[in-house]
């Protein structure tokens, strides 16, 4: 897509110019003036020769404005198609990633998975029954949920 719109690009930049150019000697081409001067008829003193009005170029010149316009537009555009490739995200890796530092704060504040093992991480120790001691047994360590049955 990157390519593709830095061809595009180019080729309004380019178009755009080749009218404008084109459009100009066309200007010159038309003028009432210099085609009086050009025509045999016009030169014989016996022939008044007038322009009955001028050309209306307005839309043409229009044209040429939206072309320029347009390769703004497209040119503008590049830099948010740029962003959306690789090689924009390529240039940001030598970063900390924000995701390390999120991981690795986990495993240091008690939030490791071991810690929900065997270890004891989810054990009840007391409040929620009998406790052992009313049975004549012994306690044998932290008992879980899972275990009591």
């Amino acid at each position: 897509d990157f390519i593709v719109t830095v061809v595009f690009s180019f080729l309004w930049l380019v178009g755009s110019s080749a009218w404008a150019k084109g459009l100009s000697d066309v200007k010159v081409a038309t003028d009432p003036k210099e085609v009086l001067l050009l025509m045999s008829a016009c030169k014989q003193p016996s022939n008044k020769c007038m322009a009955v009005h001028s050309p209306v170029m307005s839309s043409l010149n229009t044209s040429v404005v939206f072309g320029f316009l347009n390769f703004i537009l497209w040119a503008g555009n590049i830099w948010f198609v740029f962003k959306e490739t690789g090689w924009h995200s390529s240039g940001q890796r030598y970063l900390s990633d924000p995701m390390e530092k999120r991981s690795s704060s986990y495993n240091q504040g008690g939030y490791n998975q071991d810690s929900y093992g065997s270890s004891g991480g989810y054990s009840q120790q007391a409040g929620l029954g009998p406790s052992s001691d009313e049975f004549g047994q012994q306690p044998s360590g932290p008992a879980s949920f899972t275990n009591q049955i």
